[in-house]
Protein backbone atom coordinates (compact mmCIF):
# COMPACT_ATOMS: atom_id res chain seq x y z
CA UNK A 1 0.00 0.00 0.00
CA UNK A 2 1.77 3.11 -1.26
CA UNK A 3 -0.81 5.84 -0.65
CA UNK A 4 -2.94 5.17 2.45
CA UNK A 5 -5.43 7.85 3.40
CA UNK A 6 -4.27 10.06 6.29
CA UNK A 7 -6.85 8.45 8.60
CA UNK A 8 -5.76 4.91 7.71
CA UNK A 9 -2.11 5.81 8.24
CA UNK A 10 -2.90 7.27 11.67
CA UNK A 11 -5.09 4.29 12.58
CA UNK A 12 -2.37 1.76 11.75
CA UNK A 13 0.23 3.78 13.65
CA UNK A 14 -2.02 3.90 16.72
CA UNK A 15 -2.72 0.16 16.58
CA UNK A 16 0.98 -0.61 16.30
CA UNK A 17 1.44 0.61 19.86
CA UNK A 18 -1.95 -0.45 21.25
CA UNK A 19 -2.07 -4.10 20.12
CA UNK A 20 0.14 -7.07 20.97
CA UNK A 21 2.62 -7.75 18.17
CA UNK A 22 0.94 -10.91 16.86
CA UNK A 23 -2.53 -9.35 16.89
CA UNK A 24 -1.23 -6.26 15.10
CA UNK A 25 0.41 -8.46 12.46
CA UNK A 26 -2.90 -10.27 11.84
CA UNK A 27 -4.75 -6.99 11.55
CA UNK A 28 -2.17 -5.66 9.10
CA UNK A 29 -2.40 -8.81 7.01
CA UNK A 30 -6.19 -8.51 6.86
CA UNK A 31 -5.93 -4.88 5.73
CA UNK A 32 -3.45 -5.79 3.01
CA UNK A 33 -5.66 -8.64 1.76
CA UNK A 34 -8.63 -6.30 1.58
CA UNK A 35 -6.54 -3.64 -0.15
CA UNK A 36 -5.35 -6.15 -2.77
CA UNK A 37 -8.93 -7.29 -3.36
CA UNK A 38 -10.09 -3.70 -3.86
CA UNK A 39 -7.18 -2.94 -6.22
CA UNK A 40 -8.06 -5.98 -8.34
CA UNK A 41 -11.73 -5.01 -8.46
CA UNK A 42 -10.98 -1.41 -9.46
CA UNK A 43 -8.46 -2.49 -12.08
CA UNK A 44 -11.15 -4.61 -13.73
CA UNK A 45 -13.01 -1.40 -14.63
CA UNK A 46 -11.74 0.79 -17.52
CA UNK A 47 -9.87 3.91 -16.35
CA UNK A 48 -11.93 7.08 -16.34
CA UNK A 49 -15.62 7.61 -15.67
CA UNK A 50 -16.43 3.89 -15.48
CA UNK A 51 -13.77 3.32 -12.85
CA UNK A 52 -15.08 6.34 -10.96
CA UNK A 53 -18.54 4.77 -10.96
CA UNK A 54 -17.08 1.45 -9.79
CA UNK A 55 -15.32 3.22 -6.90
CA UNK A 56 -18.57 4.89 -5.83
CA UNK A 57 -20.55 1.65 -6.00
CA UNK A 58 -17.97 -0.19 -3.92
CA UNK A 59 -17.71 2.69 -1.45
CA UNK A 60 -21.48 2.74 -0.92
CA UNK A 61 -21.33 -0.97 -0.13
CA UNK A 62 -18.45 -0.42 2.30
CA UNK A 63 -20.31 2.38 4.06
CA UNK A 64 -23.48 0.33 4.38
CA UNK A 65 -22.14 -1.08 7.66
CA UNK A 66 -22.64 2.39 9.14
CA UNK A 67 -26.32 2.55 8.18
CA UNK A 68 -27.36 2.41 11.82
CA UNK A 69 -25.27 5.44 12.67
CA UNK A 70 -27.26 8.60 13.42
CA UNK A 71 -25.68 11.22 11.19
CA UNK A 72 -26.57 14.90 11.07
CA UNK A 73 -25.84 15.34 7.34
CA UNK A 74 -29.03 16.37 5.56
CA UNK A 75 -30.04 17.71 2.14
CA UNK A 76 -29.29 21.42 2.06
CA UNK A 77 -26.89 21.66 5.03
CA UNK A 78 -24.03 22.19 2.49
CA UNK A 79 -21.31 23.30 4.92
CA UNK A 80 -18.86 20.80 3.44
CA UNK A 81 -19.75 22.06 -0.06
CA UNK A 82 -17.70 25.20 0.63
CA UNK A 83 -14.42 23.47 1.42
CA UNK A 84 -11.63 21.97 -0.64
CA UNK A 85 -12.89 18.56 -1.79
CA UNK A 86 -10.27 16.31 -3.37
CA UNK A 87 -10.99 13.71 -6.03
CA UNK A 88 -9.17 11.16 -8.20
CA UNK A 89 -8.63 11.58 -11.96
CA UNK A 90 -11.28 8.89 -12.56
CA UNK A 91 -13.81 10.95 -10.60
CA UNK A 92 -12.81 14.05 -12.56
CA UNK A 93 -13.60 12.17 -15.78
CA UNK A 94 -17.00 11.21 -14.36
CA UNK A 95 -17.83 14.79 -13.34
CA UNK A 96 -16.66 16.10 -16.72
CA UNK A 97 -18.99 13.60 -18.39
CA UNK A 98 -21.90 15.05 -16.42
CA UNK A 99 -20.97 18.57 -17.57
CA UNK A 100 -20.85 17.39 -21.18
CA UNK A 101 -24.26 15.81 -20.71
CA UNK A 102 -25.70 19.20 -19.79
CA UNK A 103 -25.00 20.01 -16.13
CA UNK A 104 -24.24 23.73 -16.28
CA UNK A 105 -21.45 25.00 -14.01
CA UNK A 106 -19.96 28.38 -13.21
CA UNK A 107 -16.73 28.22 -15.24
CA UNK A 108 -15.34 31.43 -13.77
CA UNK A 109 -15.67 30.14 -10.21
CA UNK A 110 -14.25 26.77 -11.23
CA UNK A 111 -11.13 28.35 -12.69
CA UNK A 112 -10.72 30.70 -9.73
CA UNK A 113 -10.77 27.73 -7.36
CA UNK A 114 -8.43 25.78 -9.65
CA UNK A 115 -5.71 28.45 -9.26
CA UNK A 116 -5.49 27.86 -5.52
CA UNK A 117 -2.62 25.77 -4.14
CA UNK A 118 -3.55 22.71 -2.11
CA UNK A 119 -4.73 23.57 1.42
CA UNK A 120 -5.04 27.25 0.52
CA UNK A 121 -6.26 29.39 3.47
CA UNK A 122 -8.92 30.75 1.10
CA UNK A 123 -10.92 27.58 1.77
CA UNK A 124 -11.09 28.59 5.43
CA UNK A 125 -13.42 31.52 4.69
CA UNK A 126 -16.68 29.95 5.80
CA UNK A 127 -19.53 30.14 3.30
CA UNK A 128 -17.66 32.55 1.04
CA UNK A 129 -19.47 32.65 -2.33
CA UNK A 130 -16.18 31.99 -4.12
CA UNK A 131 -15.86 28.69 -2.23
CA UNK A 132 -19.19 27.19 -3.31
CA UNK A 133 -18.87 23.89 -5.12
CA UNK A 134 -19.80 24.46 -8.77
CA UNK A 135 -22.27 21.59 -8.48
CA UNK A 136 -24.15 23.11 -5.52
CA UNK A 137 -27.63 24.29 -6.50
CA UNK A 138 -29.43 27.47 -5.46
CA UNK A 139 -31.49 25.33 -3.05
CA UNK A 140 -28.23 24.31 -1.30
CA UNK A 141 -28.58 20.74 -2.59
CA UNK A 142 -26.06 18.83 -4.69
CA UNK A 143 -27.07 18.78 -8.36
CA UNK A 144 -25.03 15.65 -9.10
CA UNK A 145 -25.73 13.79 -5.85
CA UNK A 146 -25.84 10.37 -7.51
CA UNK A 147 -22.35 10.98 -8.90
CA UNK A 148 -20.88 12.92 -5.98
CA UNK A 149 -17.20 12.22 -5.19
CA UNK A 150 -15.96 9.60 -2.74
CA UNK A 151 -14.82 12.36 -0.38
CA UNK A 152 -18.45 13.49 -0.06
CA UNK A 153 -19.84 9.96 0.29
CA UNK A 154 -17.47 9.01 3.10
CA UNK A 155 -18.23 12.11 5.22
CA UNK A 156 -20.49 10.81 7.99
CA UNK A 157 -20.86 13.59 10.54
CA UNK A 158 -22.60 13.17 13.89
CA UNK A 159 -22.20 16.73 15.17
CA UNK A 160 -24.77 19.47 14.37
CA UNK A 161 -24.54 20.79 10.79
CA UNK A 162 -23.94 24.30 12.15
CA UNK A 163 -20.57 23.14 13.47
CA UNK A 164 -19.36 22.62 9.90
CA UNK A 165 -19.64 26.37 9.25
CA UNK A 166 -18.61 27.72 12.64
CA UNK A 167 -14.92 28.61 13.07
CA UNK A 168 -13.40 26.66 15.95
CA UNK A 169 -16.40 24.36 16.40
CA UNK A 170 -15.75 20.66 16.91
CA UNK A 171 -16.82 18.46 14.00
CA UNK A 172 -16.95 14.69 14.45
CA UNK A 173 -16.79 12.73 11.18
CA UNK A 174 -16.97 8.96 11.67
CA UNK A 175 -14.40 7.02 9.62
CA UNK A 176 -15.17 3.50 8.35
CA UNK A 177 -12.07 1.31 8.16
CA UNK A 178 -12.94 -0.68 5.04
CA UNK A 179 -13.93 2.51 3.24
CA UNK A 180 -10.52 4.01 4.03
CA UNK A 181 -8.83 0.87 2.68
CA UNK A 182 -10.87 1.16 -0.53
CA UNK A 183 -9.96 4.81 -0.98
CA UNK A 184 -6.31 3.93 -0.39
CA UNK A 185 -6.58 1.36 -3.18
CA UNK A 186 -8.08 3.99 -5.50
CA UNK A 187 -5.22 6.35 -4.68
CA UNK A 188 -2.66 3.62 -5.36
CA UNK A 189 -4.16 3.01 -8.82
CA UNK A 190 -4.05 6.75 -9.46
CA UNK A 191 -0.39 6.86 -8.48
CA UNK A 192 -1.26 9.04 -5.53
CA UNK A 193 -2.67 11.69 -7.87
CA UNK A 194 -5.58 13.55 -6.35
CA UNK A 195 -6.47 17.21 -6.12
CA UNK A 196 -9.43 19.54 -5.66
CA UNK A 197 -12.55 19.13 -7.78
CA UNK A 198 -11.75 22.44 -9.45
CA UNK A 199 -8.19 21.57 -10.37
CA UNK A 200 -8.82 18.12 -11.84
CA UNK A 201 -12.18 18.99 -13.41
CA UNK A 202 -10.65 22.06 -15.11
CA UNK A 203 -7.84 19.90 -16.44
CA UNK A 204 -10.31 17.33 -17.78
CA UNK A 205 -12.53 19.95 -19.41
CA UNK A 206 -9.54 21.73 -20.95
CA UNK A 207 -8.36 18.46 -22.47
CA UNK A 208 -11.81 17.87 -24.02
CA UNK A 209 -13.64 21.23 -24.36
CA UNK A 210 -17.41 21.12 -24.11
CA UNK A 211 -20.22 23.60 -24.81
CA UNK A 212 -23.04 24.32 -22.38
CA UNK A 213 -21.10 25.76 -19.42
CA UNK A 214 -21.82 29.17 -17.94
CA UNK A 215 -19.31 31.83 -16.99
CA UNK A 216 -21.75 33.63 -14.72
Amino acid sequence: MRHPTPWLRAFVAAQATALPQEEFARMLEAIHRLHTSYCDALQSAPPGALRGLALHRMLDQALAIANGLHTSCRRGCCGCCHFEVEITPDEAALLAAKVREGVVIDQDRLRLQATRPRLSPEWGRFFAPENRCVFLGDDHACRIYEWRPAACRRLLVTTPPEACTTPGAAVAPVPVLIAEVLLSAALDLAGGTYASIARLLSKELDAFPTPGSSGS
